[in-house]
């Protein structure tokens, strides 16, 4: 009998202790696909940004933007100066990185990868590839492993050679 006075506070702390490690786990994996769909968007929108004939620095603007909710947290302005909806059209004016930073910027803008690829001639697709570092809530022990890196890619037919080019069709 001395045995079975613990056994109800022995069963509820591994009931609590296994529901929060699943609630940790659903939720890591929730912001994962959340950062993915992100991605994409970002991607798409860095896709079109190029196959309408915009160059590459507009690309990676708008893939910045597209990607704000995921982009960690915001540098510059500090937190509650000013919203980012109004800070988001005049970003998209700035001519270049300097003038932008200026702006708006957010921690994981500095380290996420932009590519953009076009085909150049008219029916050619472009894509756009969009990564970046997420940190977990656990760790492998080595400081690698405390970040995943997820990606987001879209293709896009290219049509500004349409209509940007003196000859047309």
């Amino acid at each position: 009998m001395s045995f079975r006075r613990g056994q109800a506070m022995l069963e509820t702390a591994l009931a609590v202790l296994f529901i929060t490690v699943l609630f940790l786990v659903v939720f890591q994996v929730a912001h994962m696909v959340t950062t993915k769909i992100l991605l994409d968007h970002a991607a798409a929108r860095a896709a079109r940004a190029k196959a309408v004939g915009f160059n590459e620095w507009m690309c990676l603007k708008s893939a910045r933007v597209a990607m704000i909710p995921v982009a960690g947290r915001r540098l510059w302005p500090e937190e509650g100066e000013y919203d980012e909806t109004s800070l988001v059209p005049i970003y998209m004016t700035t001519e270049h990185e300097s003038m932008a930073r200026g702006i708006l910027e957010y921690e994981r803008w500095r380290t996420m990868d932009v590519a953009v690829n076009s085909g150049g001639g008219i029916g050619s697709e472009v894509s756009a590839r969009v990564a970046v570092d997420v940190p977990r809530f656990y760790s492998r022990g080595d400081e690698d492993s405390d970040t995943t890196e997820i990606v987001g890619e879209s293709r896009i037919e290219s049509h500004f050679p349409l209509y940007m080019n003196d000859q047309g069709l």
